[in-house]
């Protein structure tokens, strides 16, 4: 039903990121495409010292550099708040940039098609997340409507097995709310219990809260760069590269699905491409290899109690009771164990490491928390990709953001 693939965003499911969709020169280390042998010969045979030439990892000096709370991020948070903490206006005729909750059934020829029904979805008018010319048709309508909207696809739409299609939507609307410009004393307190002063000083703190958790992720960060970066790969296990290979393939196999794309077209929609593909299996590689030579050195095995304790810790802050919970929501053990050995290798490169502190930074916001195309990790899309949020300007009626 969206109107366009947005830019895609890899969800991370235990905190790293995902496949990228190409490799990345760093430092004075290898880039993702480089040049190394492959080999027949497996880590448990080989050792570790015949693949990796480890680089220092301890006594590095790194920067932990904190933001200051930024205009654009206080008013992100709060719009982040006015847009979910709404106001219902069951009596109003919905208009632009208001918030219609419908249960929805299209269809095409008389036949369902992928993704042409829901329940409870909730959508934000004149952000491009929908048709245009099905949004124009909800315009005017109230809470209580039954709604019969008909759609052409565009001929370039992106799932083609219905590009140029006419679809036919029965639409309920089961709810119609708008998000204030700004917070009331009336609002904070129904949602908050907090006048309005309480409340922005709240969000202030929350923000810098969240500012002081992405210096310490960006931390992490920098810390494992030098060592990845400085770190040679002298050869690559044949088997470890088709691993990471075909978890980089079922991966965009799975968001292809999810956005009704065949693989190949998917692939060029993201830009990827069977080299891209081959340089994050080498990116995957090499990460296991340094984080696993760092653990060896530090005499930390898989089955050691540090392991599962970090694996733990892990599993339950992405909201996972156990490990068989994970792999039967689709993270597979591979996944984990690669998770596991990174987290733990850089908690040893910043426990050996000299950390100054700059708590007042340009503002700029913080990098990614892992490294973009050298960490793995399970993704899963979004269930709808959601264009940005417009920012609030003035408002041409009482309730209702511009």
């Amino acid at each position: 039903m969206n109107k366009k693939i947005i830019s895609l965003v890899m969800v991370a499911v235990l905190g790293l990121c995902g496949c990228g969709s190409g490799g990345k020169k760093t430092g004075s280390g290898q880039s993702s495409g480089d040049s190394a042998p492959v080999t027949s010969s497996t880590v448990e045979s080989a050792g570790l010292d015949s693949f990796i030439e480890l680089a220092n990892y301890k006594g590095l000096e790194l920067t932990r550099k904190v933001s200051d709370v930024t205009e654009d991020q206080l008013f992100d948070a709060i719009d982040e708040d006015l847009n979910h903490y709404r106001i219902d206006v069951p009596d109003m005729e919905i208009d632009n940039l208001f918030w219609v909750t419908m249960d929805f059934e299209g269809k095409i020829d008389g036949e369902d098609f992928v993704g042409s029904s829901d329940s409870n979805y909730e959508l934000k008018l004149g952000q491009g997340t929908f048709l245009e010319e099905f949004e124009k048709q909800l315009i005017g309508h109230k809470k209580g409507d039954h709604v019969k909207i008909n759609v052409t696809f565009p001929d370039d739409y992106e799932n083609k097995d219905i590009a140029g299609k006419k679809a036919e939507y029965d639409v309920d609307i089961t709810r119609v709310s708008v998000a204030l410009g700004e917070p009331t004393e009336d609002w904070t307190r129904m949602y908050f219990s907090e006048t309005v002063d309480e409340y922005m000083e709240g969000k202030r703190q929350e923000v810098a809260t969240n500012n002081e958790k992405q210096a310490d992720d960006q931390l992490r960060t920098d810390g494992w760069y030098q060592v990845f970066d400085n770190s040679t790969v002298l050869q690559y296990p044949e088997d470890m590269l088709a691993t990471w290979t075909k978890y980089c393939e079922d991966t965009y196999a799975r968001y292809a699905k999810s956005y009704n794309l065949s693989y190949e077209d998917f692939l060029t929609e993201y830009g990827a491409s069977e080299t891209s593909i081959a340089n994050n299996a080498k990116d995957f590689a090499k990460t296991y290899l340094v984080a696993s030579a760092i653990l060896e050195n530090e005499g930390i095995l898989p089955a050691s109690e540090q392991y599962n304790t970090r694996k733990n810790e892990l599993l339950a802050g992405s909201g996972y009771a156990s490990e068989e919970a994970a792999v039967a929501a689709g993270i597979s053990q591979e996944n984990i164990d690669m998770t596991v050995r990174y987290y733990l290798a850089t908690d040893i490169i910043l426990e050996n490491s000299t950390i100054a502190n700059d708590g007042n930074t340009s503002g700029e916001e913080a990098a990614e928390a892992v490294p973009e195309e050298a960490v793995p990790e399970e993704e899963a899309p979004a269930e709808e990709p959601a264009a940005e949020e417009e920012q609030v300007e003035e408002t041409s009626e009482e309730y209702v953001e511009e």
